[in-house]
């Protein structure tokens, strides 16, 4: 994903912002703001280069809509963020977003289910990432 720079609302400082949010907290004065994401255009289906999809959703990580499925239906693709879920559910088989921010949390480096407990790196909540919180 292409970062994007905000400034904080309160001390001004510059932030980069490298995923969908709700909110950014300032990294300098910890300050908690709203962020309206990245604004990505709707992708034109009916153009050449999409001829093959038969499906599309909003990206887990970016939330852009361009997410899509072609036609021989092995991954879904997010041509945004470049997000391939093909990936990530054979790595960890569930995905997992922060039940405080709701941030997508299986990119995050380090990320690990073993102990049941993962820390946001985002908003530094700690999510039950165990079987039981699994819908």
């Amino acid at each position: 994903m292409i970062p994007k720079i905000v400034f904080c609302e309160n001390c001004g400082e510059e932030i980069e912002v490298d995923t969908y949010r709700k909110f950014v907290i300032c990294p300098y004065c910890e300050y908690k703001f709203d962020f309206d994401g990245f604004g990505y255009r709707r992708i034109n289906w009916n153009s050449s280069m999409y001829a093959g999809v038969t499906k599309w959703t909003d990206c887990p990580v970016c939330r852009s809509e361009n997410m899509y499925s072609g036609a021989e239906r092995r991954a879904w693709k997010c041509p945004d963020c470049g997000l391939i879920m093909n990936d990530i559910m054979i790595k960890f088989g569930v995905l997992w977003f922060c039940d405080s921010c709701e941030t997508f949390m299986n990119i995050q480096e380090g990320f690990n289910v073993n102990s049941g407990k993962w820390e946001c790196t985002v908003c530094r909540y700690e999510n039950d990432v165990s079987k039981s919180n699994i819908i």
